[in-house]
């Protein structure tokens, strides 16, 4: 059966519905006709090369654009209210007030999210050395993305989606970013990542969504892919894209 038509991997419930989902901003597609069932209980990589869609895809899921065409259901909720409240988004670029202390955001996010956890983000602030009296412009660009990391994996959400998570982060310290994501990852939900960084990532993926143009190019499991090209997922891409 071809990887291609939105098939689900497992038989887990699917979280995320998505119908013949298209996009567009003015004369470019984003996204073409997007067919995907994404169940619960997994750890998803949505690859792919630049301005294939990823990121439209994910700010769909996360309500940021109410625009388009097709049908996208969470939980079997159409995006809305009920949706943003069971959706964990950390967005690529920096989303977070620079002049405000941590000890004030972990009180926003308290206030904002019924799911989130202020004592277990505390805990995870310490294994980073970040203060709670620093605000973000004190912070590097891979410091703000440990602080985006805490935040985010303190939620107990269905859907977590995370577009270029470490993208900033050392190389030495992408492991313990990693491992605190898959550590604190809510096992009744699923997550979705969206990375170019895919040799330092693809251990986390249970399973592959691959964009090209918009459309989707694989959709199935990280192992099955591995065999089917030989070598790691970073080599399958290539072979995918030069195809």
């Amino acid at each position: 059966m071809d990887p291609r038509n939105g098939l689900r991997l497992v038989e887990n419930p699917p979280i995320v519905e998505i119908k013949n989902v298209s996009k567009s901003f003015e004369s470019v597609q984003a996204l073409d006709n997007v067919n995907l069932t994404i169940p619960e209980g997994r750890i998803i990589g949505l690859l792919g090369p630049n301005g294939s869609g990823k990121t439209t895809l994910l700010k769909i899921l996360a309500g940021f654009y109410t625009q388009y065409s097709g049908e996208v259901t969470i939980d079997g909720y159409h995006i809305g209210a009920e949706t943003k409240a069971r959706v964990a988004y950390l967005p690529d670029k920096d989303g977070l007030p620079i002049d405000m202390a941590v000890s004030e955001i972990i009180k926003l996010y308290a206030t904002f999210f019924d799911d989130f956890d202020a004592d277990k983000c505390r805990q995870l602030l310490t294994l980073f050395d970040i203060r709670e009296n620093a605000t973000p412009k004190e912070m590097s660009k891979g410091v703000i993305d440990k602080l985006q990391v805490c935040l985010l994996m303190s939620r107990k959400a269905r859907l977590y989606l995370l577009d270029e998570p470490i993208g900033g982060v050392d190389i030495e310290a992408r492991d313990h970013v990693l491992d605190l994501i898959l550590e604190n990852f809510n096992p009744q939900g699923t997550m979705i990542i969206v990375t170019h960084l895919v040799r330092d990532i693809e251990r986390l993926f249970d399973s592959v969504i691959v964009l090209k143009k918009g459309r989707i190019e694989a959709y199935e499991e990280s192992d099955s892919l591995r065999a089917r090209y030989g070598g790691s997922l970073e080599d399958a891409l290539k072979e995918l894209f030069r195809g």
